[in-house]
């Protein structure tokens, strides 16, 4: 979670940092002791969209950001279908092989009777 330097924290004790965008200044704050992660995650977004931009420096700096978020929620869905997909198939193996389990301890059962 992150916020704004002055949001609502909702009891949770949040720390406060000054990160750069795209030489813009940002307040915000995020869940104590995730200052690193969140540091590493503003550098990534940083290079990510200097990249973007490239030499030509035609874009602002605000389609650069919707651009990136859009790419960005593009990659998480196509990686969500991909993992309900994974899960959907490990489901289907875990249900063949409790089938082929309780075939065969039924069939252990017959033999003792």
């Amino acid at each position: 979670m992150i916020v704004p330097f002055f949001g609502n924290t909702n009891g949770v004790f949040m720390a406060h940092l000054d990160i750069t965008i795209l030489g813009q200044q940002y307040k915000i704050g995020c869940p104590e002791g995730e200052q690193e992660n969140l540091l590493k995650t503003v550098h990534q977004l940083d290079e990510h969209l200097k990249e973007m931009k490239g030499p030509s420096r035609t874009l602002r700096n605000e389609q650069l950001v919707v651009m990136a978020a859009l790419n960005y929620r593009h990659q998480l869905d196509a990686l969500k279908a991909e993992n309900r997909a994974q899960t959907d198939k490990l489901n289907k193996r875990i249900e063949q092989l409790q089938e082929a389990i309780a075939g065969a301890l039924g069939k252990e059962i017959e033999k003792e009777e």
